[in-house]
């Protein structure tokens, strides 16, 4: 992974302050709604902001798995004859 790397404490409250450094890199502004994720596998835990239209932040995702699928199917169906 690279990029800007800081610490945070979590307070009594739970709360935790986003540091500054990481604010201005990300972009964030007040009122910006952000996701936390937590990853299972890794147990890393991934905080971004929330998409205004996912569909619009999705678009396009694992198109390079669909690169060569006109070869595969090809394949696949002269297979069967």
């Amino acid at each position: 992974m690279t990029g800007l790397s800081t610490t945070s404490i979590v307070n009594d409250d739970r709360s935790i302050k986003i540091p500054e450094e990481i604010i201005k890199k990300a972009g964030l502004n007040p009122g910006v709604e952000v996701i936390w994720v937590y990853d299972e596998e890794t147990a890393q835990i991934i905080l971004m902001e929330k998409p205004k239209d996912f569909v619009q932040a999705l678009r396009g995702l694992g198109k390079e798995l669909w690169k060569n699928s006109n070869d595969y199917v090809k394949k696949e169906r002269d297979s069967w004859e």
